[in-house]
């Protein structure tokens, strides 16, 4: 069993379930479920009293049991899932963001093996950065930067849907657009992390906490601004071999 944790419950579900449909047609053996709430509220549940962290199922147990009872996943224990997979956005509008980088670095640290614990994928700003697109190819997209007081919730949101070519969802139900998608954001992460707009020679080139460090140390910190990348993508590079993204496809 293949076990997503997902940050949102309106969002990021519907649009992984479109995912899902192209790209794991004959998979029945995915659990899907939602913290609903933000990355650094997942890092307080998690933490015990012991500082360190508690079983993130169980833990996602205990939300859930408040919210949706009657979720799939209390038919399971952590050990019945092979892998898990999460999926959280990277909200830098908010407060004592020096802290909070501290517990994202933490929380790659700690989900960076998905056999293991898990492996955590961000969405900078957030998971509707997937619509932050002109037509696809879009030869920009290296380009795109958010400043901090433009990401807020609902503002960065409407922003998205504004400046995308597309208008509504239907251009995430393509295939091709799909692999486009993967290809510029992966390039993007690549030239973050390597300076090359390029495939990563590896793909530890661009693993999750890399793009951090070079999101912080290149937008962030100086300039108030984040790169905007999305966390399908770079799951969808990491999962399969890179040959399947090829621009021969």
């Amino acid at each position: 069993m293949i076990l997503f944790i997902f940050e949102g419950a309106s969002y990021e579900p519907p649009l992984y379930e479109g995912i899902k449909s192209l790209f794991f047609p004959k998979s029945n053996d995915q659990v899907l479920c939602s913290f609903c709430s933000s990355i650094y509220t997942f890092y307080k549940r998690l933490k015990d009293e012991f500082d360190g962290f508690a079983d993130v199922v169980d833990v996602l147990k205990t939300e859930l049991a408040k919210t949706d009872p009657h979720n799939e996943l209390f038919k399971y224990k952590s050990a019945d899932f092979e892998s898990v997979y999460l999926f959280f956005d990277y909200d830098f509008y908010r407060d004592d963001l020096e802290v909070k980088n501290t517990q994202i670095k933490e929380l790659l640290e700690y989900f960076n093996e998905e056999t293991e614990y898990g492996r955590l994928f961000i969405s900078y700003p957030m998971i509707e950065s997937i619509q932050y697109t002109r037509e696809l190819p879009d030869n920009d997209f290296h380009s795109y930067t958010i400043k901090r007081d433009e990401s807020v919730g609902k503002k960065f949101k409407k922003e998205a849907k504004r400046f995308c070519h597309y208008k509504g969802y239907a251009f995430l139900k393509d295939i091709q657009n799909w692999m486009h998608i993967v290809r510029q954001n992966v390039f993007k992460a690549n030239d973050l992390t390597k300076e090359s707009l390029s495939w990563p020679l590896d793909k530890d080139d661009v693993k999750q906490e890399a793009v951090f460090e070079a999101q912080l140390q290149k937008y962030v910190i100086p300039n108030d601004e984040v790169a905007i990348l999305n966390a399908f993508p770079m799951f969808l590079y990491y999962y399969f071999p890179a040959e399947k993204f090829s621009e021969n496809k």
